[in-house]
């Protein structure tokens, strides 16, 4: 994934959205070509924190992603908060107009994807995807609940590499991204302008700062006083 350094996610926002996305896209590779698997997921982080641990999905057995488990390394995108930045919303844009983009956070994680066909490490990864969307997996019978974990595979992918961007007009001004995020909460998009506050925000300050500094010490008459 093409991701200039302005735009790298950190090891703690990358930790965030692994524990955060409800689904990824499984993407593997085959002769045939290309397989992408829309799935729920969890996320088990490494017990000693230096990794970032495994995402774990179930497929239904005759999905025939499990039989073949691809050439390579597998890769699973997970989507964090995005939306649409309207132009309008620059401050900047009053006096010059400008084109609208599309923001994102997005996580790309890469590893050999392993197969659990054992009854009880199924189990435990569908009781663990169940407590994390609420609902008690307990409450089925016992031999329907049988039947149906016979009837799927358990999917472990480890990470062992690691791509995260978040693309949040990091390389405009602070005043137009205050712009952009509080348009965005006007239409609804409240996570991601709360992404641009958090990583944006701090980002274009920091580097505006620098550069009225520099100007400063060179005497450049543009410098505000």
């Amino acid at each position: 994934m093409y991701t200039p350094k302005h735009f790298a996610l950190d090891d703690a926002g990358t930790r965030a959205l692994l524990a955060s996305a409800e689904t990824a896209e499984l993407v593997t590779a085959h002769p045939t070509g290309p397989v992408a698997t829309l799935l729920p997921l969890t996320h088990r982080p490494d017990p000693d924190g230096v990794g970032f641990g495994s995402l774990i999905f179930h497929v239904t057995r005759v999905n025939p992603v499990w039989r073949d488990v691809g050439l390579g390394d597998a890769l699973a995108i997970l989507a964090g908060p995005h939306g649409y930045i309207d132009a309008d919303w620059y401050a900047s844009n009053a006096a010059s107009p400008g084109v609208p983009t599309w923001n994102y956070v997005t996580v790309h994680a890469y590893g050999r994807l392993v197969v659990h066909d054992d009854p009880a490490w199924v189990r435990a990864a569908v009781e663990e995807m169940s407590e994390r969307f609420d609902y008690d997996a307990g409450r089925v019978e016992a031999g329907a609940f049988e039947r149906m974990l016979r009837a799927i595979v358990g999917l472990e992918l480890p990470i062992s590499r690691i791509e995260a961007k978040a693309k949040l007009n990091q390389n405009r001004t602070p005043a137009d991204i205050e712009g952009a995020v509080a348009g965005l909460r006007t239409v609804g998009g409240a996570e991601l302008a709360a992404q641009m506050e958090e990583i944006s925000l701090p980002h274009a300050r920091a580097r505006e700062t620098l550069v009225a500094d520099v100007r400063a010490r060179r005497g450049d008459p543009g410098c505000p006083s």
